[in-house]
C-alpha cells in the first residue's frame, strides 16, 4: 500500500510542477505585459483618438501626454507608491470614443484611484473632458463652464 502510494506522489510531482511553473510564467507575463501597451478595439480611428489626447495641449506642458508623464514623475519624486495603468479606448457612438488612462496612487493606508477620461469626436476633431481629475491637464478656455458660474461673484 505504501508503494501505491508513493509512486502516485512521485507521478503528481511533475504534474505539480508544470503547473506551478505556468502559473508563474502567465503571471509575469501579466505583470510585464500591461504598462504601456495601450488597450485598443480593432479599429483604426480608436489609434487616431487616442493620439488625438496624447497630443493635444495641455496646460502645463506641451502634451497631454507629456503633462501626465510629469505628474507620475512628480508622484515619485515624492516617494510615492504608483501603479500606471494602459491607455483605454472605448468606441460611444460613430466618431466618438472615450480615450482613458488609470493611475492608482498608493497613500498611507489605501489607494487613491484617478481615472483621467476625455471624449473625443474624430469627425470635430475635438475632445472633452469627462472626469474631474483629467480637468488638471485641460487649458483653462477648454474647461466646461462651473455650474451657477453665472452667480457667482467676479
Amino acid at each position: 500500500m505504501r508503494e501505491i502510494a508513493k509512486s502516485i506522489r512521485q507521478a503528481i510531482k511533475p504534474i505539480h510542477l508544470v503547473l506551478g511553473g505556468l502559473l508563474l510564467v502567465a503571471g509575469l507575463a501579466s505583470w510585464f505585459g500591461q504598462p504601456g501597451k495601450p488597450s485598443l478595439p480593432q479599429d483604426p480611428n480608436a489609434v487616431k483618438a487616442m493620439q488625438l489626447v496624447q497630443q493635444h495641449p495641455a496646460r502645463q506642458a506641451q502634451t497631454i501626454q507629456q503633462a501626465i508623464d510629469d505628474y507620475i514623475a512628480k508622484r515619485e519624486a515624492q516617494g510615492r507608491t504608483l501603479w500606471v495603468g494602459q491607455w483605454r479606448v472605448t468606441p460611444e457612438g460613430q466618431d466618438t470614443y472615450i480615450v482613458s488612462i488609470l493611475i492608482r496612487e498608493k497613500e498611507s493606508s489605501e489607494w487613491i484611484e484617478r481615472d483621467f477620461a476625455w471624449r473625443v469626436n474624430l469627425r470635430d476633431q475635438s475632445l472633452r473632458v469627462v472626469t474631474l481629475p483629467a480637468s488638471q491637464f485641460m487649458p483653462f478656455h477648454e474647461l466646461p463652464p462651473l455650474p451657477y458660474q453665472s452667480e457667482a461673484s467676479p
